[in-house]
């Protein structure tokens, strides 16, 4: 108890000289998922910063994390005392959720990535059902940030309507989807050597998303009826990757693995096993969306389908969506061998016309050249000479 309140006061103290402390315009401060290494978006627009006149920070929340980051990028400890030093000193903060510190000047600028898609209903669509706490940090995050980036005119709707949010958005695309909207080979060579797979084989990502009850009923895919369905639908060979969400990722028992279906959950960068994966198995995640870039197949089993509309409703009917979905074993088995190509890039265009989706494969490029405007000019300065870049609520005269 002593030992809590002494450090309260040291970073009080801390934050109160942080006043005194100038910023550095090109020192730009990391946050992934509160502490996760190089991930998301936030990486691919770092990738493009590499070999820039800046100074790059990632926030983590231990060893292991801060491993997956280039040399280039420093480690910062989450919640340490010298987080706070580049919190109040960075001239930029990069982050994909929500920041839980909320000391910033003026000159400062936030940008925030996101990291979802247009799929579960979030933030104040589902403000009854959020923790206080997390809708208390939610909006002072939203107080603070600057710029919004959005892949969709949906989601910026969505920022400007749900997110408590009021400033610009940049419509750009999402800079995590510029490596599906390319040819990677080497990609895929590093995924197969990393997991030892035959190149003859191809790869079904399994990524349902975690249940609030904590349950592991929806996930008992039976994956040999699965593989032979895919093999005599594609006429190939498969191996089954599963990736679980982080909420569940250490929890043991939930899948029986094999030689046939691997674990990738901890695989660093989940982009890269969607650039080189065949096919996508879903539920409700934005992955399907995200995979969807691809015009790849996607399908979802969602076996706990009107229990889960219960805890967390949609932004569009599940049977809306373009992706075929089964509630069973046998129906999975069905719309994967009975899989119509061309009825679904149809459905798939037709779904992207309705959110505006934006396929932009330089993305990374064009915020990572927004960012080395950012760290020249005054914020005012900056927006006033890119604000017909943006789009705001009430038009470009804010």
């Amino acid at each position: 108890m002593v030992k809590r309140v002494i450090n309260a006061l040291i970073r009080r103290c801390i934050l109160v000289a942080g006043l005194f402390i100038p910023i550095k315009k090109n020192r730009i401060l990391c946050s992934s998922y509160f502490g996760r290494g190089y991930s998301d978006n936030l990486k691919y627009i770092c990738d493009e910063l590499l070999d820039e006149n800046v100074e790059i920070f990632w926030i983590v929340k231990n060893d292991s994390e801060a491993k997956t980051l280039p040399d280039k990028i420093k480690p910062v400890k989450y919640g340490s005392f010298k987080s706070l030093y580049y919190i109040i000193t960075s001239g930029i903060w990069l982050n994909n959720c929500r920041f839980d510190f909320f000391y910033k000047k003026k000159e400062q600028f936030y940008i925030q990535t996101w990291h979802g898609g247009a799929q579960k209903k979030i933030e104040a669509d589902v403000e009854d059902k959020l923790p206080e706490w997390y809708v208390e940090m939610a909006k002072k995050d939203a107080k603070h940030t600057d710029l919004m980036i959005s892949e969709s005119s949906f989601m910026t709707k969505l920022y400007q309507d749900s997110f408590w949010y009021k400033g610009p958005v940049y419509e750009c695309g999402y800079p995590r989807y510029d490596i599906l909207m390319k040819d990677n080979p080497s990609i895929k060579t590093k995924v197969y050597e990393y997991y030892g797979l035959p190149l003859d084989k191809e790869i079904v990502l399994y990524a349902p998303t975690f249940r609030s009850d904590h349950s592991f009923d929806a996930y008992n895919i039976d994956f040999d009826r699965l593989l032979e369905a895919l093999k005599k639908r594609f006429n190939k060979e498969f191996v089954v990757l599963v990736h679980l969400h982080p909420n569940v990722a250490n929890i043991e028992g939930v899948i029986a693995y094999n030689e046939k279906v691997i674990n990738s959950t901890f695989y660093p960068d989940t982009q890269e096993l969607l650039a080189c994966s065949a096919v996508l198995i879903g539920d409700y995640s934005s992955i399907n969306y995200d995979f969807s870039i691809t015009g790849k197949p996607v399908f979802r089993y969602a076996n706990d389908l009107e229990k889960y509309k219960q805890d967390r409703d949609l932004y569009f009917d599940f049977g809306d969506y373009p992706f075929p979905f089964a509630t069973n074993n046998d129906d999975l088995i069905k719309i994967v061998c009975n899989f119509d190509s061309e009825e679904y890039n149809r459905d798939l265009q037709y779904f992207f016309n309705q959110i505006g989706v934006i396929k932009n494969p330089n993305s990374s490029k064009d915020i990572a050249k927004l960012i080395l405007d950012i760290s020249k000019y005054k914020k005012d300065d900056f927006i006033e000479k890119n604000r017909t870049k943006f789009v705001y609520k009430h038009g470009n005269n804010k």
